[in-house]
């Protein structure tokens, strides 16, 4: 098999020309980087395009299923009082066929729901599959996050039909092993808890089993720093618990239903938490090109939770359905543009490496450099910075080679908008707005 990572691939030949005027070489972070000979220019290779649509769905499909499972309950109390006045009015002919059609369509509607429940743990399986691999692949020693990545999203790309890397870490499988037995329990506990429904003989097991999963992952949590990227999986896992076993409680009623409410409360701080640390100190480079499924992941699970919390406080109509906007299903982190400048150059276009000087010619070039530079405008002098390396531009925005990086020329003032502060500050701020945190993470800035 084919490994695109290991394997040197084919030289990108973005001066044209002949790829024997070309080499392939291995860059710092761990990426095939292809370099012209003669003008010692290099371009970085860059992974494949990332499915937002995919880590979207789980988070939509983790609430429909609690909402769905709430249907599932009220339905059979409709239907039960149904099947109870068909034995009361069994003397009145008319109302006996209307109950018996009203009778119909709810048990018609139960069954629509019991499909759509099982689409729901389908998709909640392969979305666990995911997050077992995530979780091996950023534990094991075995290569840096870069390639972590690049494989994981190459091996999502083919869902999971190929293995890109095998993990060696004996380590790394083990905590694999032991977290895929672990959420594979409470899945087959939680589906057994949807066929008995309204009898409720699986609650309480579905409940003991959503703890035990809870605290198993809150002490893996507590080994791991906060904002580690690896925590990711675990926090997923824990959503999962937390959401079959608000179910459970809410299956039986009482006092019960507070607990769930509180249960979710409790792990929405929590996760904003999360996401706040993931952020704090890293630059827009790790944050939008590296690993930008990891801030993504957190932001829709963020927004199946607050969901899931308002339906579980508001007084509730049977046949509710969560349906997520367009909108909803894609978050804007106002970082795309960045992710296109370091796509691959395949082109026949001017490149532009990091050891190239930017001339500064205009006014609005000295504009930008005195922002950029945080210089004060009453004493620059405009003579004393004629140019800036394009590698200062690229170091500022986090990129791991400045010197060996570049982009494409005609991508230039949008990389010179990034590299301003304001611009962090405002990725800064989307992150904050869109957690609700009470005030903004602190980005990296070089």
């Amino acid at each position: 098999m084919v490994n695109p990572f290991t394997q040197r691939p084919e030289p990108h030949l973005f001066k044209g020309g002949n790829p024997s005027e070309y080499e392939v070489v291995e860059g710092e972070a761990g990426t095939w980087c292809t370099r012209h000979i003669a003008s010692g220019k290099t371009i970085q290779s860059v992974t494949p395009a990332i499915d937002m649509f995919n880590i979207a769905n789980l988070g939509v499909n983790i609430l429909n299923l609690g909402v769905g499972i709430y249907n599932s309950v009220q339905l059979h109390k409709v239907k039960k009082k149904l099947d109870r006045n068909q034995e009361q009015i069994q003397l009145c002919v008319d109302k006996l066929d209307r109950n018996y059609e009203q009778a119909q369509v709810v048990s018609d509607k139960l069954d629509i729901n019991h499909e759509q429940i099982q689409t729901c743990f389908n998709s909640i399986q392969n979305a666990l599959t995911v997050q077992h691999r995530t979780l091996e692949l950023l534990v094991c020693n075995q290569c840096n996050l870069a390639q972590q990545m690049n494989i994981l999203r190459e091996e999502m790309r083919t869902g999971f039909q190929n293995v890109v890397e095998e993990v060696k870490d004996l380590e790394a499988r083990r905590r694999r092993e032991e977290f895929e037995t672990r959420t594979f329990l409470l899945l087959k506990t939680y589906e057994r808890f949807t066929y008995t429904v309204p009898e409720l003989l699986e609650a309480d097991p579905l409940i003991q089993r959503a703890e035990e999963l809870e605290a198993w992952l809150q002490t893996q949590l507590n080994r791991i720093d906060i904002g580690k990227p690896e925590r990711l999986p675990l926090m997923v896992a824990l959503a999962f618990s937390v959401r079959a076993k608000a179910d459970a409680f809410e299956a039986k009623g009482g006092d019960y239903t507070s607990f769930a409410t509180k249960d979710i409360g409790l792990l929405i701080n929590q996760l904003r938490n999360e996401a706040r640390a993931f952020c704090e100190g890293r630059s827009l480079y790790t944050l939008g090109v590296e690993m930008p499924e990891i801030l993504y992941q957190y932001a829709f699970l963020n927004r199946s939770l607050c969901k899931g919390y308002e339906f579980q406080k508001k007084v509730k109509q049977v046949d509710s359905e969560f349906i997520f906007s367009a909108d909803e299903l894609n978050w804007d982190d106002g970082m795309q543009e960045l992710r296109e400048l370091f796509k691959p150059n395949i082109e026949h276009t001017e490149f532009l490496g990091g050891n190239q000087d930017i001339k500064l010619n205009t006014l609005a070039d000295y504009d930008w450099y005195i922002r950029f530079a945080n210089q004060d405008r009453l004493t620059f002098n405009v003579h004393s910075h004629p140019s800036i390396k394009l590698s200062d531009i690229l170091r500022n925005i986090g990129h791991p080679e400045p010197q060996t990086g570049g982009i494409r020329k005609t991508t230039l003032n949008t990389l010179m908008a990034f590299a301003l502060p304001e611009r962090v500050n405002k990725i800064s701020n989307l992150i904050q707005a869109e957690f609700k945190l009470e005030t903004y993470p602190k980005l990296l800035v070089e």
